[in-house]
Parts: structure tokens; sequence; C-alpha cells
């Protein structure tokens, strides 16, 4: 699979986004979605579960999940999913805030559904073969200011390939998100820092919980074990932080930040840091914006 970013121009603003999985279960996910992929409705039992966490009442809306023309040209209908339509009532912007919504692209594979691509977006279409998402301008390629988004339309068919003069795109060998760290306020009052990931690692979240500094590594897919080695390889080091899996799926993992120094090193002055789980590469981790983020997230419980 391949993602190419296709183009980008400027258009308007909107709300933002964050998402903290943690193990609880609530009620079944309503008919209309018992047929989706087992990932998508594990996606979608985490959230809820979040939005219940933070005192919410979670509901799906219609925009929510859609189903799209195949994307990656493998004769299966892809999906997107538009946290923006997961209604939070009582905890109202526990998903969403200036940069946008969690939009999440899913991609038919033999061995299930996996992530295409995953970020804040203010809106999105499907034009084509296209998925088009309009970002918040400090997510944009140069940044600019937030109200001048873009739009950036990409593809995922193993032809597309980049044209000159883009940024942004997906490499095979060694893929980079599109976005940087992010400070918001949950829904319970509580700062949290976060970073779309890259490879299996769909969002990095970090904040305070009950005084304890906290790191929340959500996947897309499960692990396979319950303490896995998530690798951080700086240019002059590397850190190995043990996760321990914090919902059944083994699809969400604990991280402490405090081990070996990671979160001051993840707010040092590095632009990227290589990121491996359990061994296997997943790319170029985003730290652009770690520093501020982290330091606003975790300043109350250790110092930075």
């Amino acid at each position: 699979m391949a993602l190419s970013i296709i183009s980008t121009r400027r258009t308007s603003t909107a709300t933002g986004s964050f998402m903290l999985v943690v193990g609880l279960s609530l009620a079944t996910t309503p008919p209309a979605y018992a047929q989706t992929p087992t990932a998508i409705q594990t996606f979608t039992q985490e959230n809820k579960a979040a939005c219940a966490a933070a005192g919410g009442t979670p509901k799906i809306l219609d925009s929510y999940l859609t189903p799209v023309d195949d994307l990656n040209d493998d004769g299966t209908a892809d999906y997107v999913t538009d946290l923006a339509g997961l209604e939070c009532a009582n905890a109202w912007s526990y998903f969403c805030g200036s940069a946008g919504c969690p939009v999440t692209v899913w991609l038919s594979a033999p061995q299930g559904y996996t992530v295409g691509w995953g970020g804040s977006a203010q809106a999105w279409r499907q034009q084509g073969t296209q998925v088009i998402v309009s970002l918040h301008g400090q997510l944009c390629k140069p940044p600019r200011i937030g109200a001048q988004s873009c739009d950036v339309a990409m593809r995922f068919d193993q032809a597309s390939n980049e044209p000159e003069g883009t940024t942004g795109a997906r490499s095979a060998a060694k893929p980079a998100t599109v976005g940087g760290w992010q400070l918001r306020q949950a829904g319970n009052g509580s700062a949290v820092a976060e970073v779309t990931g890259v490879g299996s690692l769909t969002k990095l979240s970090a904040l305070c919980l009950r005084d304890r500094p906290v790191m929340m590594a959500a996947l897309s897919e499960a692990a396979g074990a319950r303490p896995v080695v998530f690798t951080f390889a700086f240019a002059d080091r590397s850190i190995d932080v043990t996760g321990t899996a914090g919902t059944a799926s083994q699809k969400t993992f604990i991280l402490d930040p405090r081990t070996a120094g990671l979160a001051a090193a993840l707010s040092g002055n590095a632009d990227t840091v290589d990121l491996r789980i359990a061994g296997r590469d997943q790319g170029l981790l985003s730290l652009k914006g770690s520093t501020s983020a982290l330091r606003g997230a975790l300043s109350s419980c250790m110092p930075l």
C-alpha cells in the first residue's frame, strides 16, 4: 500500500481532537455497526469508553462511520471514521478542538483492516479514489496560522506516486506523520499532550493521572503480548520503554515517561524520532511542538 499526498490549497477553520483510551466496557455498538470490521468495532468501543471515563455519554451519529469506494484497489470497500460523529454528551469537547476531530482511513488488507491514515482534521471528503482532509494551519506544510488551513488530497493505491513539489507523503520504507504535538484540555479539565502516530501506532498521549505522569500508546492492531517494548531511537541514543497493556484487546499500552528520561528526550531539540514497537520499525514519529505540549501536560506531576 502506498499513500500519496496529491495537492494542497487554503480553506477555512473548524474544530479539534483528542482520544485517550482506557480499559472500560460499555453497551454493545448499535446494530448498524455489527457487520463492520472487527478493528473498527474495537476502535469504536475504546473511544466510547474514553468518553464515559471523561464523564460523558457516548452516542454514535450517522456521520461517524462512512463506507467509501475501494481506495487501495484491492476490490474491497474501505471505511472512514470521524470522531465528530461520536457525540460525547456532558463532555462535548472531549474529542474535538481547534485542530479538528480525529479522522481515520481504514484500508482492507489480507490480515484485516489497517489504518491508512489517521490525524486531526477539520473536515474530510472523498473525491474519486482520493480522500481529501482539511487541516489546521499549523499542521500544513509549511505551517501557517490556524485560520489559514489547507486541503490535503491523499491516494492509497499501489501505483500512486508523490507529485513533484508536494510534501508529507508516507514513504513505505520510513513513514512520517503529517502533524505535530498538540496540547488540549480533556473533558475532566486535565491538560493532555498528543501526537498522531506512525506505523501501527495511531496515537501517543501524555498527561498527569492522579499526580502521576503517564503516556498512553494506542495501536491499530493487537501487539500479541501484554508487555511490549517501545524503542525511541534518537540520533545519540535509544530509549527502551516497556509498555503494559491497558485493555484486553492489547491495542492500548501504558508507558512511564520517566523511564530513562523519555519525556525529556521527546521534548528536546530533535524534529523526529525513529520508533520501533516489539523490534519492528514503525517510522519517524513527529516531535514538532513536543516541547511546549509535553511541558504543558506534565509540568504539574514531573519536571521537564
